[in-house]
């Protein structure tokens, strides 16, 4: 019996471990949050990915790429090559950023656009596989947003 109980505790602590913060914006499809972007383990929108929208994420830790493909399993954080971003469904701008460092620091790629248009980023200028951080910014494409941004 004990060991039981000893094999069911470390069970639910690994799958606490390997949870997201419970405050995440993650979700399955960029259909139901906008604005949302999509990281790719991969280049070329290759491999497993993780949706995020409706919100900011100051440090990707804890993270997982959920999906079949190269990458499942792995961090988020510092390992996405690619990303996509959707735009909000209002007349106003939307944009979402990617930080090379925790916190909404560092070198960064912005992705911009208005009203469920798509911005594609191939390959990651300034945060290819060194990404620690999602910012979303709704109303205007400046505010907020460091200005040597890779634009996409």
């Amino acid at each position: 019996m004990g060991s039981v109980l000893g094999t069911a505790a470390l069970i639910t602590g690994a799958s606490l471990l390997n949870a997201a913060p419970a405050s995440a914006a993650v979700t399955g499809t960029c259909y139901t949050e906008r604005p949302c972007i999509q990281l790719f383990y991969n280049s070329a929108y290759e491999g497993s990915f993780i949706t995020i929208g409706g919100g900011s994420i100051s440090n990707l830790a804890g993270y997982t790429y959920p999906y079949a493909g190269a990458g499942q399993g792995q961090a988020v954080k510092n390992n996405s090559a690619s990303a996509k971003f959707r735009a909000d469904d209002s007349f106003y701008p939307s944009s979402m950023t990617v930080f090379y460092n925790s916190g909404y620091g560092g070198p960064c790629d912005r992705f911009m656009a208005t009203e469920l248009t798509w911005k594609n980023g191939p390959k990651l200028v300034r945060t290819y596989n060194e990404n620690a951080s999602v910012k979303q910014v709704l109303g205007t494409y400046q505010a907020n947003h460091p200005t040597d941004c890779f634009n996409w």
